[in-house]
């Protein structure tokens, strides 16, 4: 990216189920293009519950029981009212809350049963259906090492059993899905993914995964980290605009993000209790 407004204006539009990012792959920093011209990067709304069950893919989620309440600024009161970044608490990062109402409709669905767990990852209606979440967007700042990379981090609680269940369904998924997947987002665009990679995942919170996508036609891979702390995850979700092959999520960025989850007390106390450190040689 050219400037650290554009990279911020790129990062706050990928916001919602797969939204293309249209403009920003013609600054000449090498980042390739979708079927239609536009790349995109998945994550989920900012105040997303997801689809309970009844409710059918299209239909915008309602409000779930135990959902956090919202303080006066708009922004979620109770465990999950102090995990939000700070804009720049990240150093070489710019970091911004997530506007609400951003993330696109529908529920993504894939060629495969194995690689549905992705594409939900994927979109703005997480299954399990978690009790509330809160999303951030962030941006590598111009000149900075990070430069032209751009993504959301997610950090949602769930019921008991359910965060483990997510992340076990996303590690299952990636391995049935290792020579790649087509999927749908909820909008109808088609994604079509050559390989999903199992990447070195940061040692944090009880157990953690990260995986890099690469796309058919796109230059610019998809990268997704989750750390489970407890029955909460936080996940992360990017893009690169500049050098590909050196493209990774930030991990000062992911422990940054832990380190507020389990301060913030949102994780479940058992699954925190510990060391924070995931096992030797767990790489997700």
């Amino acid at each position: 990216m050219k400037a650290r407004t554009a990279a911020a204006l790129c990062a706050a539009v990928t916001v919602g189920m797969l939204v293309p990012v249209a403009g920003c792959a013609g600054d000449g920093s090498g980042g390739g293009h979708g079927n239609d011209g536009k790349r995109s990067v998945g994550a989920p709304d900012a105040r997303d519950r997801g689809t309970a069950p009844g409710e059918t893919a299209g239909e915008p989620p309602g409000a779930s029981p135990g959902a956090p309440e919202e303080g006066g600024d708009g922004r979620p009161a109770g465990r999950l009212g102090a995990v939000e970044l700070t804009k720049d608490e990240v150093p070489g990062l710019v970091i911004e809350q997530a506007p609400a109402g951003a993330a696109g409709r529908g529920r993504p669905g894939a060629d495969r049963a194995v690689c549905r767990p992705l594409a939900t990852a994927l979109g703005s209606q997480p299954q399990p259906r978690p009790l509330g979440s809160v999303v951030t967007t962030f941006a590598g700042e111009q000149d900075g090492p990070d430069e032209g990379l751009l993504g959301t981090v997610r950090v949602a609680e769930y019921r008991p059993g359910d965060a483990a269940a997510t992340l076990r369904g996303l590690r299952d998924a990636a391995a049935g899905c290792a020579g790649g997947f087509t999927m749908r987002t909820g909008e109808g665009e088609r994604q079509v993914f050559d390989a999903v990679e199992r990447v070195a995942a940061p040692r944090l919170g009880d157990e953690a995964a990260a995986y890099r996508l690469t796309n058919a036609v796109e230059e610019a891979p998809t990268l997704i980290t989750v750390v489970r702390s407890g029955d909460v995850l936080s996940m992360f979700f990017a893009t690169s605009l500049g050098d590909a092959g050196r493209a990774v999520i930030p991990e000062r960025l992911v422990a940054a993000q832990v380190r507020r989850v389990e301060a913030a007390g949102a994780a479940d106390d058992k699954g925190v209790g510990g060391a924070g450190v995931l096992p030797q040689g767990d790489e997700g």
